[in-house]
C-alpha cells in the first residue's frame, strides 16, 4: 500500500469582496441570542457528545481510510510539521480527502469538525453571519497555539471558544446554515495569494460566496455576494459533512460545481 501527506497550511483574514446580490431582508436590530453567551464556556458534556471518529470511503478504493491509519501516519511528524492540514492520497487515488490537527491534539478528517451543530434556532439566514462577526474575534492560530499552524476547532468549539481563525469561523457557519436547509461548504485555497478558507453557499441554485471572516460592522446584512463575481479567490478543495471534493486540474475557477470537481470521498462517522 502506497501513501503520501500533502501538508497545507491556512491562516489568514481578508474582507468580504463589495459585489453583493440580495437574498433576503435587513435585520432591523441584533438578533435575539441564547442565555449562554458567544464565546463562554460550556459544560463539559457539551463537547464530549460531539465524536469526530469515523473512516473515510475513497472512490475507486476498496479499503476505507481510517483515522487510526492517520494518527499512527503523523506520528512520525514533528509537533510542528503535525499542525497543518494534511491533504491525503490513498491506494494511488490523489487528494481523497484532509485532516487537521484538533484541539485534542489528534487529527481528524475534514468533515468530521462539522457536527451538526446549531446555537440557536433562526430562520433568518444573515444571523449566523452576523453572529460571526459581532461575536467571535479573529486570530491566527500560531498566536493563540505557542507557534502551531494549524489547529481546527469543530462547530461547536468554534462558538464557545471566542477567537479562532478563517477555518474555524468557515467551519461554524458551514453547519450552521447546513442546520437551517442550506447546502454550504468549507471552501479551501487560497485568496490572492495568501492560503484561506471561507464558505460557498448554493441556493436557488445560485452559489454565494461567504467570508466567514468578515467583521464589517456597517454591511448591509440582507445582502451576500455571489460566488462567481467575487475576485482573488482561487478553490482547490471543498468538504461539508459527508464529503470532499477536489478541483480537477490546475485552471482557476469561481464555480464550485460541475465536471471540473471530483467527489472524491465520503465520510462515515462512527
Amino acid at each position: 500500500m502506497r501513501y503520501w501527506i500533502l501538508a497545507i497550511g491556512f491562516s489568514t483574514a481578508l474582507t468580504l469582496p463589495h459585489i453583493l446580490v440580495t437574498l433576503s431582508g435587513v435585520p432591523s436590530a441584533e438578533p435575539e441570542f441564547q442565555p449562554r453567551e458567544f464565546g463562554s464556556q460550556p459544560a463539559e458534556t457539551e463537547y464530549s457528545k460531539d465524536s469526530q471518529r469515523g473512516v473515510v470511503r475513497v472512490q475507486g478504493s476498496s479499503q476505507p481510510l481510517t483515522e487510526k491509519f492517520i494518527q499512527q501516519s503523523v506520528t512520525k511528524r514533528s509537533p510542528e510539521q503535525s499542525a497543518y492540514v494534511s491533504i491525503w492520497h490513498w491506494q494511488g487515488i490523489r487528494e481523497a480527502t484532509a485532516s487537521a490537527r484538533g484541539l485534542d491534539s489528534e487529527h481528524h478528517f475534514a468533515s468530521s469538525y462539522l457536527v451538526g451543530f446549531k446555537p440557536f434556532k433562526t430562520k433568518q439566514l444573515w444571523v449566523p453571519l452576523y453572529t460571526l462577526a459581532m461575536h467571535k474575534e479573529y486570530q491566527y492560530d500560531h498566536l493563540q497555539y505557542s507557534g502551531l499552524a494549524d489547529i481546527w476547532q469543530t462547530s461547536r468549539q468554534a462558538y464557545y471558544q471566542k477567537r479562532g481563525d478563517c477555518e474555524d469561523h468557515a467551519i461554524l457557519l458551514a453547519d450552521w446554515l447546513i442546520e437551517l436547509g442550506v447546502d454550504a461548504r468549507v471552501a479551501m485555497g487560497t485568496h490572492n495569494g495568501e492560503g484561506h478558507a471561507w464558505v460557498v453557499a448554493i441556493a436557488g441554485n445560485k452559489e454565494y460566496l461567504l467570508e466567514a471572516t468578515s467583521k464589517r460592522r456597517e454591511t448591509s446584512w440582507q445582502a451576500m455576494p455571489l460566488a462567481e463575481l467575487a475576485e482573488g479567490y482561487d478553490v482547490e478543495f471543498q468538504f461539508n459533512r459527508h464529503f470532499f471534493w477536489a478541483k480537477k486540474g490546475s485552471r482557476p475557477t469561481r464555480k464550485y460545481r460541475g465536471s471540473h470537481w471530483i467527489k472524491k470521498s465520503q465520510f462515515i462517522r462512527g
